[in-house]
């Protein structure tokens, strides 16, 4: 069976979206550490700072040799320093305008995929709650049914009771009448038994 992604419980979904979140995180830092290495700054010198010291290689000694660079040699290389300095940043500027629109494109993809996916869970939960409510009012409908059903019954029961009771009081007093006819023709009491 396919497992659905928005079948994962509100918990499960949540740790999925926020480990996808890291990955992505993790991923961009790794590149951009990649941007980072790639590139070397140039080194600016200041212009006080016009001698240098430089070992020598030629002879198997170390030995220091001062070298002294002048006011205008140490401009052009700031020209120079500059203009790669300025060609660099526009590459950094534009390297972090295209992440910056990749982070928020994903962004707005993951808040377009979370808006789908509550709407989703809403309507469900509303549809839910509609079939429950249909539910619930169709066995109201059977139990008001039942309940019309049984006060019939026991009216249909009353009914026969009451007939019976009444005919039985009409036995009883046609049958006392008659008794009390036949005492009053023969003039004798009623016949009472003690018998202990």
């Amino acid at each position: 069976m396919k497992r659905n992604i928005y079948d994962l419980g509100d918990g499960e979904f949540a740790a999925a979206i926020a480990a996808t979140a890291f990955a992505i995180c993790s991923l961009e830092e790794n590149a951009g550490s990649q941007y980072q290495t790639k590139t070397k700054r140039p080194v600016i010198m200041p212009a006080e700072a016009a001698p240098m010291r430089r070992t020598s290689t030629m002879n198997r000694k170390t030995s220091a040799e001062i070298v002294t660079i002048t006011p205008a040699a140490n401009d052009k290389m700031q020209k120079g320093i500059s203009r790669v300095s300025r060609n660099a940043e526009n590459k950094a500027d534009a390297w972090e305008k295209a992440q910056i629109a990749k982070i928020r494109k994903r962004h707005d993809e993951l808040l377009s995929a979370l808006l789908a996916w509550e709407n989703e869970k809403k309507m469900m939960a509303k549809q839910q709650m509609e079939r429950r409510k249909s539910q619930v009012e169709l066995a109201l409908k059977r139990n008001l049914q039942h309940y019309k059903n049984k006060l019939a019954r026991i009216d249909h029961i009353a009914k026969g009771a009451r007939t019976q009771a009444e005919e039985k009081r009409s036995y009883e007093e046609t049958t006392v009448k008659e008794k009390s006819n036949k005492i009053r023709s023969t003039r004798t009491g009623p016949v009472t038994c003690y018998c202990f």
